[in-house]
């Protein structure tokens, strides 16, 4: 991807503009709560060497706030096209073949968003109809399912709308 690559909001619809919104603040969440984690981990590292005393569940919380941020960043990375892209075989291509391999792309992702949450849906339920929770902090761990399905339907819109309505540069 090219550092000038425009932003994929600009010049949408307000469908369009208001998939960016919500994804933008999803993203800055997931941020928050890396922030978060990576701070009470500094606090937990800092208190088992001076006091012999850590976070308790520190590891479950890293765990479940990890997997939490990296769905809350998918859609914000997806309509940013942050994804790895080889263009190894596609330098050449012209602008036309680029703008189908872009449909063809964003018609997998919308696969994927569907597949992923149907999939996160029955983990989610079954989680909490079996009343999975972490092992020292006996936190529910359903509610991280909650979260993939919310950011997997986000994306799955914002592919859904980029298939067929975003007008990219021609």
């Amino acid at each position: 991807m090219s550092a000038n690559t425009p932003n994929q909001s600009a010049g949408q619809d307000k469908v369009g503009r208001g998939l960016a919104w919500v994804s933008r603040q999803f993203a800055l969440v997931g941020g928050l709560i890396m922030l978060a984690l990576a701070t009470m981990t500094v606090v937990s590292i800092v208190g088992r060497a001076t006091i012999g005393v850590s976070v308790e569940g520190d590891y479950e919380l890293v765990e479940l706030g990890l997997a939490a941020a990296v769905f809350l960043f998918l859609p914000e990375c997806y309509l940013k096209q942050g994804h790895v892209v080889v263009d190894l075989f596609t330098a050449g291509c012209k602008p036309s073949t680029l703008r189908l391999l872009d449909k063809i792309s964003d018609l997998l992702f919308l696969v994927v968003a569907v597949v992923l949450t149907w999939r996160l849906t029955v983990s989610g339920l079954e989680s909490r109809d079996f009343f999975e929770q972490t092992m020292i902090l006996s936190m529910p761990m359903w509610w991280v399912y909650a979260v993939g399905v919310l950011c997997m339907v986000l994306m799955g819109l914002c592919s859904l709308h980029k298939l067929f309505f975003f007008r990219g540069q021609s």
